[in-house]
């Protein structure tokens, strides 16, 4: 009887207090805030199975809550009034959880979106609030026709207005710090206000002052978002150009070698029209076969990016006199995107070319692979190495002077892989260092079916 008596009254507590509607409220403002995020592999098909999980999970966890209060109570004499708070808590974190299952996020931008959500269903409810002064109290009571016409009119005016100026492109950008701000200022505004009016029964004036908080929230955060764009755009630009000035110079390296090989080719085809003993001769041939070996630098993969980048790089090697060993089947990686697929090889192979320089001649090589092997592309790149790896945050670390310049192309290298669900490895084996990447070829094949 105790047990049975303890379970009426939670659910009687939970439908006096409208938390079942607060559920559905959050779930919805979650969803629709969060629609423009780029979505996880079928998303249709887990979203069912995640709104009941966490529901389920949200009532366990108040149950127990709620046994451990009436246990309190029974022995100290002392109430638990904030089954409500505990509620709205639970269903915040379980909007956060929500948002991360389907979308492709950091948990810290799930709990981001989760805030805004909040402030969304609290800036509906603060209106619902101001609307009753005016309409009849049976038709914007919770389930009543108002009810429903006001939240299907906010959450939309805020998702034009705000959810889709936020997140652009299907990405999110905000800060452990941002969100764990922005959670605290929500929660403060929203769960302790809303406690303290429904206490001392000043709610209109709360739904005035947390609808100004709200819009003004809000409102903060495309502008915070905006200047974060800005300052993106700049970051990019200062890189790309520090990129074109990387190529131009390479490519300049390349035409120099390619010059001084034509002066070379000239005096010795002059060379060899006076040339009349044969061993002199067979010497000056090996010579003129030794300067044209730089136009075996074209490098063919079946793949016309790779290919550019890799005679690019080809040429440089001759120069360097680093050994090149390219064995690629460059139709693997068709899946990346041209402008991706430049960058990363590049980057990658930039990274290697210095760090062989250093090194004696003799000791210079570069091995390129890329094969596909049980549903997989890889993609793998050794190079002569002395030294001991350290990594940081998943990469090496670098005792170079211009150590931004530098960890630039491996986060790049970093953020190509993981968009395409990649796995980035840095090991160091018998003097060598390597570099690996592989891709589920399967998982690149249905986001092109898409």
């Amino acid at each position: 009887m105790f047990g049975g008596g303890i379970v009426r009254k939670l659910f009687q507590a939970i439908a006096a207090s409208g938390i079942l509607y607060f559920s559905l409220e959050m779930f919805s403002a979650a969803l629709l805030f969060s629609w423009p995020l780029s979505r996880r592999n079928r998303f249709a098909v887990k979203l069912p199975f995640f709104l009941i999980g966490l529901v389920g999970l949200s009532v366990i966890l108040c149950f127990s809550v709620y046994l451990a209060a009436v246990s309190i109570a029974a022995v100290t004499g002392i109430d638990f009034p904030f089954m409500t708070i505990i509620w709205c808590g639970v269903m915040f974190f379980a909007s956060a959880l929500l948002v991360w299952g389907l979308h492709e996020v950091h948990f810290r931008e799930a709990l981001y979106c989760a805030a805004c959500a909040y402030l969304m269903e609290h800036l509906a409810y603060c209106i619902r609030i101001l609307l009753q002064l005016a309409l009849p109290e049976e038709f914007m009571e919770t389930g009543a026709l108002g009810y429903w016409l006001t939240h299907i009119a906010v959450y939309g005016w805020i998702y034009l207005l705000f959810a889709r100026r936020i997140i652009q492109d299907g990405r999110l950008s905000t800060t452990a710090l941002d969100s764990f701000a922005l959670t605290l200022v929500t929660l403060a505004v929203v769960l302790v206000m809303s406690m303290a009016s429904s206490a001392y029964s000043f709610e209109t004036a709360h739904a005035v002052y947390a609808t100004f908080c709200c819009g003004t929230m809000l409102f903060g955060q495309v502008k915070q978002q905006e200047q974060i764009k800005s300052q993106s755009e700049l970051a990019l630009q200062r890189q790309m150009w520090s990129l074109h000035k990387t190529q131009y110079e390479m490519s300049k390296a390349s035409i120099d070698a390619i010059n001084r090989k034509c002066h070379d080719l000239k005096h010795q085809v002059a060379a060899l029209r006076h040339v009349h003993d044969p061993e002199r001769r067979d010497e000056v041939i090996d010579s003129l076969q030794s300067s044209v070996m730089i136009y075996d630098a074209a490098v063919e993969t079946g793949n016309e990016i790779l290919d550019t980048v890799l005679t690019e790089k080809s040429l440089i090697c001759s120069r360097d006199e680093i050994a090149l060993s390219c064995i690629a089947d460059g139709k693997q990686l068709a899946f990346m995107d041209p402008v991706d697929l430049y960058t990363l090889v590049g980057n990658a192979m930039d990274n290697a070319i210095e760090a062989v320089l250093p090194l004696p001649a003799a000791e210079r090589f570069i091995r390129l692979r890329v094969q596909e092997r049980a549903g997989m592309a890889f993609l793998r790149i050794e190079n002569s190495y002395r030294g001991v790896l350290e990594l940081r945050e998943g990469l090496p670390v670098t005792h170079k002077e211009d150590k931004q310049s530098h960890g630039f192309g491996l986060k790049s290298i970093r953020d190509i892989g993981e968009k395409y669900h990649g796995l980035l490895r840095f090991s160091t084996e018998g003097g060598q260092f390597i570099l690996t990447l592989s891709f589920p070829l399967c998982e690149q094949q249905f986001t092109a079916g898409k």
